[in-house]
C-alpha cells in the first residue's frame, strides 16, 4: 500500500491541477506548463504507489485466484508434453531436451512465472483478509 499521501487526498490535488489547467487564460504557458507537470507527478506516484488489486474486496481476491489458477492450469495442459497420445511416446517423438526447450520457451512467452507470483501475491492478501476477519469475531 501506499505510503505518503492518501490516496483521496491525491485525487483531490489531480482534480484542482485539472480544474486550475482548465481556468488559466491560453497564454499563461509558464503555469500551464507547471500544472501539467505537477498532473504527470502525481499520475506518475499513483502508478507506483497504488496497485488497482489493493482496493479488492475479498470476493473480488477470489475470483482473481481462480482466474489465475484457471489460466495456469491450462497453460501446463496446453504443454507440448501433454499433447501427444500414448501411441507417440514423451512429447510426440521430440528429443526429451528439445522438448524441455520448448517447454521453458512456452512458459517465458505466457509469464507463468509472473502469473505464479501474482497467485501467492492474490493468495497471500487473502490469508491476510481470512485472518482479519476472523480476528474482527468475538468468541
Amino acid at each position: 500500500m501506499a505510503t505518503g499521501p492518501d490516496l483521496d487526498a491525491v485525487r483531490l490535488e489531480l482534480i484542482e491541477v485539472a480544474d486550475r489547467l482548465e481556468n488559466l487564460p491560453s497564454d499563461a504557458l509558464a503555469e500551464r506548463a507547471d500544472a501539467r507537470r505537477r498532473q504527470a507527478e502525481l499520475r506518475e506516484f499513483v502508478r507506483k504507489n497504488f496497485v488497482a488489486g489493493d482496493f479488492l474486496s475479498a470476493d473480488q481476491l477470489g475470483r482473481q485466484i481462480e482466474l489465475l489458477k484457471t489460466r495456469i492450469t491450462a497453460h501446463y495442459g496446453n504443454r507440448l508434453s501433454n499433447l501427444s497420445g500414448p501411441s507417440t511416446g514423451y512429447g510426440g517423438g521430440i528429443e526429451p531436451r528439445a522438448l524441455h526447450e520448448m517447454n521453458r520457451q512456452m512458459d517465458a512467452a505466457a509469464d507463468i512465472d509472473g502469473m505464479k507470483c501474482k497467485l501467492r501475491e492474490l493468495e497471500n492478501r487473502m490469508a491476510a483478509f481470512e485472518s482479519s476477519e476472523d480476528g474482527d469475531q468475538e468468541p
